[in-house]
């Protein structure tokens, strides 16, 4: 005689966890720049409107346009990295086998690694110096290190996007999959 349970196959509360990390992983970016674009748009469009039709403009408008575009700089040249979308030469590694393109996508990684992590570590002593001063923005009348932490951020995203696709690459070689190409904007 064959009984049935009733009760449900236990849920992974982790497995939860996980997916959400992972599309917050895969969409954080694209939600910042969407919210800086949308912020830069904004405090144009009420500049323009405050200057030709009310003969008056803020102090604070430009300047926050400004700072949010080297945030959003920042943020897309991580995302770019995450897509391998960056303007590269790779005539030479796609005249080679998987193997020459696998060894040209590391050197291109390990590069852009380094380069990543010296810039960090050389973009923090100027967000210090401010910090230190207590220098302020003349418009906003916040703090410059807020603003000046937009490279530290952006070079720390870089560093971490290039860690995962090379992790990327590590589980594909395994698979014996080709490298990941990037994502192309033109043919």
């Amino acid at each position: 005689m064959a009984t049935t349970s009733t009760t449900t196959p236990k849920k992974d509360p982790w497995r939860a966890f996980r997916l959400r990390c992972d599309r917050i992983d895969r969409n954080s970016e694209r939600w910042l720049l969407l919210t800086f674009y949308a912020l830069i748009i904004l405090t144009v469009a009420i500049e323009v409107i405050r200057r030709f039709v009310l003969n008056y403009s803020s102090v604070w408008g430009e300047e926050l346009a400004r700072y949010a575009f080297i945030y959003l700089a920042w943020i897309a040249a991580a995302a770019a990295v995450r897509d391998r979308a960056h303007i590269r030469i790779d005539v030479l590694v796609n005249l080679g086998g998987p193997r020459i393109q696998r060894l040209g996508w590391w050197l291109s990684d390990i590069a852009t690694l380094v380069l990543a992590v010296w810039a960090l570590w050389l973009s923090i002593s100027p967000v210090l110096t401010s910090l230190n001063f207590g220098s302020v923005t003349p418009g906003l009348r916040l703090s410059q290190a807020i603003f000046l932490m937009a490279i530290p951020i952006g070079f720390l995203l870089v560093a971490s996007r290039v860690v995962q696709t090379m992790m990327e690459d590590i589980r594909r070689m395994r698979r014996g999959e080709p490298p990941f190409e990037g994502r192309k904007l033109f043919d």
